[in-house]
């Protein structure tokens, strides 16, 4: 007797736990799915990064920083610059490095802002006049996908 009513105590416990939450990836997953920008950014950079159980998969990281980046989401923005800057997960093109730095200076200020501007001024040797005339033109004319 005295077995059953610890065994029925000890579910009833167990019952009224709350169940175990999901992982925090797929929580992500669900809210960037919904178009929420901070999570696309932090699935973009944990797929950048390969933490939280998610394997390093720079295209991922691309995808998922071009979504929010499309927001206007400027540290997205500036993820992208990099992984063009660098052509990692996608071909390396300057221009768009240059371009998503330019709009990602836009969207911040302070350190932050001086960062960015420090990368994207560095870019900016690398690159011709043409080169930067494109840039500047497509930053101008980008307009968010909300």
């Amino acid at each position: 007797m005295l077995r059953l009513v610890v065994f029925l105590c000890a579910a009833f416990v167990a019952m009224a736990q709350p169940p175990a939450g999901k992982p925090l990836r797929e929580r992500l997953l669900e809210r960037a799915l919904k178009g929420d920008a901070d999570a696309q950014f932090d699935l973009g950079k944990n797929y950048e990064a390969g933490r939280i159980g998610l394997k390093k998969d720079f295209v991922q990281a691309e995808h998922w920083y071009r979504e929010a980046a499309n927001q206007g989401e400027p540290f997205a923005q500036a993820s992208l610059a990099i992984l063009y800057g660098f052509g990692k997960g996608v071909p390396q093109d300057l221009i768009q490095a240059y371009m998503w730095y330019e709009l990602a200076a836009s969207g911040t200020t302070g350190g932050d802002r001086v960062s960015i501007v420090e990368m994207r001024d560095d870019l900016a040797g690398k690159m011709t006049p043409q080169q930067l005339d494109e840039a500047r033109k497509l930053a101008r004319e980008w307009k968010p996908k909300r």
